[in-house]
């Protein structure tokens, strides 16, 4: 599998050009450096994934103050329990997987409270249903396969090479939509709708992957 495909998921996750997820022996001194109370390892790890994981708690929650309280939750858990993690522990999958089960209590939670007083309850309750099941299916390890990676690199391959390459420049190599245009000899306007054109695309493609869609903001 190409490095490319690695750093695509890790981008989204991120949502910064850090290599930190392919060099095993890097990520191994951060976690020590986290399990040390090493404040600014953590800073950094926070500003990294903080806004990724509110993104995908959003997309089940729908709620985005409720979102970020879960995910500031789960960071300060991580905080709170470091000295029991060890050098090799996957802190991005256990960060996910703190996430997941509070939003799981508190989809359930908001099940107990709904009362069914509405025609739209039963349609709700289906819904509500809907994202528990998708949600339990979720597995964090799973997330940073390589068999993710390959159902992103499929989907990729099945956009138009030129939304493809737009796609590629702006989340691979974050450049700025001026950049793209400037580097292609295209409008900026252009570059616009090749990214909406591609993100388009690729939710339909992973459509039956709905844990997948938060890495494409």
């Amino acid at each position: 599998m190409q490095k490319y495909e690695y750093y695509f998921i890790f981008r989204f996750l991120s949502g910064k050009s850090v290599y930190l997820s392919f060099n095993y022996l890097m990520e191994k001194t951060v976690n020590n450096k986290i399990i040390r109370g090493d404040t600014k390892a953590f800073d950094a790890l926070f500003r990294m994934f903080y806004s990724r994981l509110v993104g995908f708690a959003n997309s089940y929650l729908r709620d985005r103050d409720v979102a970020e309280n879960i995910v500031q939750d789960a960071f300060l858990l991580l905080w709170e329990r470091r000295e029991t993690l060890s050098p090799d522990s996957n802190i991005k999958a256990w960060l996910l997987t703190v996430v997941k089960n509070n939003i799981l209590n508190y989809i359930e939670r908001l099940k107990r409270q709904t009362k069914i007083e509405s025609i739209y309850a039963e349609r709700i309750n289906r819904e509500l249903e809907l994202r528990l099941f998708s949600l339990r299916d979720c597995d964090p390890e799973y997330i940073f396969s390589e068999e993710v990676a390959e159902i992103i690199r499929k989907a990729l391959n099945s956009l138009p090479e030129r939304c493809r390459e737009v796609i590629t420049m702006s989340r691979f190599d974050e450049l700025s939509n001026k950049e793209i245009a400037e580097k292609l000899n295209i409008t900026v306007k252009g570059v616009e709708y090749h990214i909406t054109n591609a993100l388009k695309k690729l939710r339909l493609e992973l459509k039956d992957y709905l844990m997948f869609l938060f890495f494409f903001v």
